[in-house]
């Protein structure tokens, strides 16, 4: 189970806000390494919903049973479009439509969108493991003062 958490957090939070973050630097190569970062970290996301997919088979749970779960399948769902639109239509050397503002826009705000929601997910996840506000708030914390580096 531990390893369910272990690559939503590296996936979204870690290589998604690190691509974001890069991005904002500019240039030719740092939209490559977002890019990377950020298919990357979809990546990583997915085999957390595998593993944790396959951990329910083995126990004989039942699947999306919670809030958290949900809103992990609409928040992973959602993570997709924005990775597709960035391939192919914004990829710096063969998308289709690099160069429309629309396009851009759309992709870096629905981007922002899905980070906050994983952010906000995870949280949700974490109240279903401990009820312990210290540890609540040593989780939501580093998430509250990343914000304007990858959200805003």
């Amino acid at each position: 189970f531990s390893w369910h958490p272990f690559l939503m957090i590296v996936g979204f939070m870690g290589m998604m806000g690190s691509s974001a973050a890069i991005k904002k630097l500019g240039g030719y190569s740092n939209t490559k390494m977002h890019g990377i970062l950020s298919s990357g970290g979809l990546l990583l996301a997915f085999a957390g919903l595998y593993v944790i997919y396959v951990n329910k088979e083995r126990m004989g749970k039942d699947h999306i049973t919670t809030t958290h779960a949900l809103a992990g399948i609409v928040t992973l769902a959602g993570a997709v479009l924005p990775a597709v639109a960035g391939g192919v239509f914004l990829h710096p050397d063969f998308g289709i439509d690099k160069t429309n503002q629309l396009y851009r826009s759309a992709h870096k705000w629905f981007g922002r969108i899905v980070m906050a929601s994983a952010w906000v997910v995870s949280f949700m996840g974490l109240m279903q493991l401990t009820s312990d506000v210290k540890i609540l708030i040593a989780f939501a914390v580093p998430l509250i003062i990343l914000a304007p580096m990858t959200l805003v």
